[in-house]
């Protein structure tokens, strides 16, 4: 039987940790992101620099094993693209969707490149809400075939899990093999990573299509590896599986509207911050979108938050009883809330493959680091409210570790 994590203060002394380097700088980083670790009720931490053990961590009576990686699942599907660039299987990442689903070869659909479903800019209409249209089908691709368009392809970022699971079909369509299989037959087996029993939209591991948006499960140690396959360009013991321009491509900026986005990876920068745009507000109501709601924002522009933590009270209490209707108003003009808000992110040093809950893949080439965090659901939380058990500052207590390590990271704005 697992120990409730609300129980977890009581069994402080059952965790078990082990550190590397004791003396240097980098203990009282290392030491932070353990007592973070700690008081997020992680089931597990790793922390990894040149392939050694930097910190371990492992929840108290937990044995290491493997845990749904949410949606850092993407973060593996974009490195399945890429192997089938590298091989060939795909032309570029711009090549049409429609040369794999030749029914898409007609209307605004012919638009949509591969990079789109990478980036999210595809245009295809979503409900943010997995439980609403994408769990309940019988066919993840087929419901991702028949989408309308909520936008012009090519014209905005919109974080798109119906978009996402095309990519599985697009794989099996590419590869003749189902993603899973191929992801595991060329990627993970080459990395002495077990091959996984994935979500699927019929059931588990032998039923239905697999869910590219979610569904990979890992163990720290597996997860770090892909984190080091990214770190190494691509390349895993002497053996190049992807091309290092494509990884590249992957980790650098692929689209203008949200500079913190690669190709299923997000970018981090230096010092994380983000603020409400008053460009966004001025478009939006150039649009017709609720005036009233927007004027509410205006005075949260010249703010700036250093965690998705911070700024999401700050916009509830703004709007108060007008964030409904905001938020609709947004939706029906084929936006969301999300576009209100910019990065104001110092200079990129850290990509980051994350998911629900708080998993976490973080990779800082400059101090050849590579970070993973896992949770898994608690029985316990009723959905109510948010998450508790969240670790928002993970990735940015891994670049200050990285700051021990290299003098040439960029330094913090004040």
């Amino acid at each position: 039987m697992r120990t409730p994590r609300w129980l977890l203060p009581l069994f402080a002394g059952l965790l078990t940790v082990s550190t590397a380097h004791a003396g240097r700088a980098s203990d009282a980083a290392l030491n932070a992101l353990v007592e973070g670790a700690k008081a997020s009720h992680s089931d597990t931490m790793l922390v990894l620099r040149d392939g050694k053990v930097l910190a371990s961590y492992n929840r108290p009576g937990e044995t290491p094993h493997a845990i749904e990686m949410m949606s850092a699942t993407k973060s593996l599907v974009g490195l399945a693209v890429g192997r089938l660039v590298t091989e060939g299987k795909i032309k570029s990442i711009d090549e049409p969707v429609s040369d794999f689903y030749p029914e898409w070869k007609q209307g605004q659909k012919a638009k949509i490149t591969v990079r789109m479903l990478l980036d999210h800019t595809s245009g295809l209409q979503n409900v943010p809400n997995t439980t609403v249209e994408i769990y309940p089908a019988p066919d993840g691709i087929k419901l991702a075939l028949a989408a309308e368009l909520s936008s012009p392809p090519g014209t905005r970022f919109s974080y798109n899990n119906k978009a996402m699971n095309l990519l599985a079909g697009v794989i099996e369509q590419a590869s003749g093999m189902r993603m899973d299989h191929y992801i595991e037959r060329t990627i993970l087996q080459p990395m002495g990573i077990p091959g996984p029993a994935w979500n699927t939209d019929g059931g588990f591991d032998h039923a239905g299509h697999p869910y590219a948006m979610a569904g990979w499960k890992a163990t720290a140690a597996d997860a770090a590896k892909i984190g080091e396959l990214v770190l190494a360009d691509g390349r895993w013991h002497g053996k190049q599986l992807i091309d290092p321009a494509y990884i590249r491509a992957m980790v650098g900026q692929s689209q203008p509207f949200t500079p913190s986005y690669g190709l299923l990876w997000w970018r981090r920068g230096a010092d994380r911050k983000m603020g409400v745009s008053a460009k966004a507000i001025d478009a939006m109501e150039q649009q017709g979108i609720d005036r009233v709601g927007l004027e509410q924002l205006r005075p949260l522009v010249p703010r700036t938050f250093a965690q998705p933590s911070e700024l999401r009270p700050a916009l509830t209490q703004a709007l108060g009883a007008e964030l409904p209707t905001l938020a609709k108003d947004i939706k029906a003009h084929g936006c969301g809330m999300d576009d209100l808000i910019e990065d104001r992110s110092g200079p990129i040093v850290a990509y980051e493959a994350n998911g629900y809950l708080g998993q976490y893949i973080v990779v800082v080439p400059q101090a050849h680091l590579v970070a993973v965090r896992q949770i898994e659901a608690d029985p316990s939380y009723d959905g109510k409210g948010p998450w508790p058990y969240g670790y928002d500052d993970f990735t940015a207590r891994v670049i200050a570790l990285a700051r021990t390590y290299t003098s040439d990271l960029a330094v913090p704005s004040p």
